[in-house]
């Protein structure tokens, strides 16, 4: 049934994703495709793996964040937790 493959989903759903070393093109995809199941199993946070870097793909996935209007907020996670090499994404 519909609503099984529903809750499995949910099961085996992984709240985060490693995005490091991707292209931003690439990342971004990987972005959208976790943002997009979340969003169907009611995910409320997520946490992207981008790493320090040049901040450059930080600053790519979040200005994409920036243009979906369910997402209520993306933030450095706490420096203990990984600071600026990880963003904190929360869904409205």
């Amino acid at each position: 049934t519909a609503s099984f493959s529903m809750n499995e989903r949910k099961l085996n759903f992984k709240p985060y994703i490693d995005v490091r070393g991707l292209r931003t093109e690439e990342a971004i995809e990987k972005v959208q495709e976790l943002v997009d199941e979340a969003v169907m199993l009611n995910v409320s946070e997520l946490k992207i793996l981008h790493g320090k870097g040049n901040g450059i793909l930080r600053q790519m996935i979040r200005e994409y964040l920036d243009t979906l209007d369910f997402i209520k907020s993306s933030k450095d996670a706490h420096v203990e937790m990984g600071g600026s090499g990880i963003t904190i994404v929360t869904i409205d």
